[in-house]
């Protein structure tokens, strides 16, 4: 996870960021380690939040199955440039 946003509406954004020359795809086994990721923090933080999975990425992601299962958020380069 490469940032945090705690929100005041008691949810929170953990945002991975992703550099691709194209489309960002989600595959099984990434798919896998973001949900590790997810609990991981969940069970560390013992918050009682929302956690929403933010992806932050060049050209977007990939809408696939594993991408419409975890990523609440989904940030562009076009959004923040």
């Amino acid at each position: 996870i490469d940032l945090l946003i705690d929100r005041r509406d008691h949810v929170i954004n953990l945002c991975e960021c992703k550099f691709s020359l194209d489309v960002f795809t989600i595959n099984k086994s990434y798919s896998e380690k973001l949900r590790s990721k997810v609990a991981t923090f969940k069970a560390a933080s013992k918050t009682k939040k929302s956690v929403f999975l933010t992806m932050i990425t060049t050209y977007g992601i990939e809408k696939n199955q594993y991408a419409n299962a975890l990523v609440q958020n989904e940030v562009t380069m076009d959004d923040l440039f």
